[in-house]
C-alpha cells in the first residue's frame, strides 16, 4: 500500500525510456514538484518549451517573446577575503541540441502523454484544491491555445510530420475533456469544503 501510495502522488515520473527526452535540470524540477499543482505547472512549462522549438522551426513570427532573465545581483557576488564566502561556481547550461520539427514534436507528444497520466492520478483528491483548480484552468488554456496553433500549421507538414501530431490532436482532445472533469471535481471540492468551514462556525456560536 505503502508503494502504491508513493506512485500516485508522484505522479508517473519514471526513470526509464520516457525520461529520455527530459534533460538533468528537468528530470530534477519534476521530482522536486510533488505538490498536484506544482507538477502540472511544471510539465505544462516543458510543454510550452517544446512547442517554441518546433515553432520556431515552422512559424518563427509566432514564438512569444520570452522575459529577460534577472540580472545577478552584484553584491552578492562580490569577491570576499573569506575563501568559504566565494559563491559557487555557476553551473555551465547544456549544449544546445539541433533537432527537427518532428523530434520537438515527438516531445511534445511524450510530454502531454506524461501529463495526461499525472491529471489522472492527481485529480481523484488534491491536496490544495484552489491552487490545483488554478494550475488546471492555466493548463486548459495553453492547450486550447496549442491546439488553435497546430491546426493552423497542419497543411505545411509532411507526411511523418503529420502523423505525429494527429495523436498530439487526438490526445490534446482528450486531456482537455479530462482537465474540465477534474476543474468540475475540484470545484465541487472546494464547495464541500467552504460548507464544512461554515457548519464549523455555525457550531462555535
Amino acid at each position: 500500500m505503502l508503494v502504491l501510495a508513493c506512485y500516485c502522488w508522484g505522479g508517473s515520473l519514471r526513470a526509464d525510456a520516457k525520461d529520455d527526452y527530459l534533460t538533468a535540470e528537468e528530470i530534477e524540477q519534476l521530482r522536486e514538484a510533488q505538490e498536484p499543482h506544482l507538477r502540472l505547472k511544471v510539465l505544462g512549462e516543458l510543454l510550452e518549451n517544446r512547442l517554441d522549438k518546433a515553432r520556431a522551426i515552422k512559424d518563427p513570427a509566432s514564438v512569444k517573446a520570452k522575459p529577460p532573465e534577472p540580472k545577478p545581483d552584484k553584491k552578492k557576488n562580490a569577491k570576499s577575503d573569506n575563501p568559504s564566502d566565494a559563491a559557487p561556481a555557476e553551473k555551465k547550461p547544456e549544449p544546445t541540441k539541433t533537432k527537427s520539427f518532428l523530434a520537438w514534436m515527438e516531445e511534445y507528444l511524450q510530454c502531454l502523454e506524461e501529463l495526461s497520466d499525472n491529471v489522472e492520478n492527481f485529480s481523484a483528491s488534491p491536496m490544495e484544491p484552489k491552487a490545483y483548480l488554478k494550475s488546471l484552468n492555466k493548463l486548459e488554456s495553453t492547450l486550447q491555445e496549442h491546439a488553435q496553433w497546430i491546426d493552423q500549421i497542419e497543411s505545411q507538414l509532411d507526411r511523418p510530420e503529420k502523423k505525429v501530431v494527429a495523436e498530439i490532436s487526438d490526445l490534446l482532445e482528450e486531456l482537455t475533456e479530462d482537465l474540465r472533469q477534474a476543474s468540475e471535481k475540484t470545484q465541487e471540492q472546494i464547495k464541500l469544503l467552504k460548507e464544512a468551514e461554515k457548519a464549523r462556525s455555525s457550531r462555535r456560536r
